[in-house]
């Protein structure tokens, strides 16, 4: 069964009046249900069953708390609501109608009217929710992305002008750099040069060739390993360069011709 109107008026307005004392008063009702009601003859008693589940409260008061009154069907004064808290756990709402009889009211359906509190000094402040509850921040949050929001609003307005938010974190500035190479160099000249099985079996010879040939200082004179590595490395990123394989066949070339011209 669903709290009555009367219990949702004055628990929202206690809500307001006890914020300092219990932050989460509006919290627990409004994931608690209705227990037992009891019409006491001078007033109502309504029982709260908070969620077992929910965090407990920062702030732990017991007792009656809360200012809040209102003007309840025909009775002739107003009635006082407060709430009932142990450790800060909702436990029931109050209601005092002082020595007015309310044995003949249904409080479920009896209309009410004038919701206020009471200060220090005795002033009543009528409790209004659209001025003194603002709305939640949380809503603009959830309506600027979501999506059945934005098909019952229709498109946002075009806003002229608008400054343009800018990444300027060290992993965007990584993503710039490695799309503006992208962008600058063609794709087919980032895959490198393709080389033909002659090239190929060139290069292979060539390394090979240098391997054995700095072999022989690292054996013989003990030159560091990593000299012969790091060579090799360099050789593996050049040789396979076109320009490089044109200029060491046209030196073999050359080799060949002296070759032939000094024999017999």
């Amino acid at each position: 069964m669903p709290f009555t109107p009367l219990e949702q008026a004055v628990i929202q307005a206690l809500g307001w009046d006890l914020r300092d004392v219990a932050p989460d008063l509006a919290g627990q009702f409004e994931e608690s249900l209705p227990g037992v009601r009891r019409n006491t003859g001078a007033g109502l008693y309504t029982e709260m069953i908070v969620d077992p589940h929910r965090p407990p409260p920062r702030r732990t008061p017991t007792g009656s708390f809360g200012t809040v009154h209102a003007m309840v069907g025909d009775l002739p004064g107003s009635m006082a609501f407060k709430v009932q808290l142990r450790e800060g756990v909702l436990l029931g709402l109050e209601g005092n109608a002082f020595d007015m009889d309310t044995s003949g009211v249904d409080f479920r359906t009896t209309p009410f009217d004038r919701v206020f509190t009471v200060d220090d000094q005795g002033r009543s402040i009528a409790f209004d929710p659209s001025v003194l509850l603002k709305p939640s921040p949380l809503l603009d949050l959830q309506t600027w992305n979501d999506p059945e929001q934005a098909a019952v609003a229709g498109p946002l307005p075009e806003v002229r002008n608008a400054p343009h938010l800018v990444n300027v974190g060290a992993l965007q500035r990584v993503q710039d750099i490695v799309s503006e190479r992208g962008r600058t160099f063609p794709q087919d000249q980032r895959r490198g040069p393709e080389l033909t099985p002659d090239d190929l079996r060139l290069v292979v010879l060539l390394m090979v060739g240098l391997a054995i040939l700095l072999a022989i200082p690292v054996l013989l004179f003990r030159m560091p390993f990593g000299v012969l590595f790091v060579a090799l490395i360099v050789a593996f990123r050049v040789l396979p360069n076109p320009k490089v394989l044109a200029a060491v066949r046209g030196a073999l070339d050359k080799l060949k011709q002296a070759q032939t011209i000094g024999k017999p």
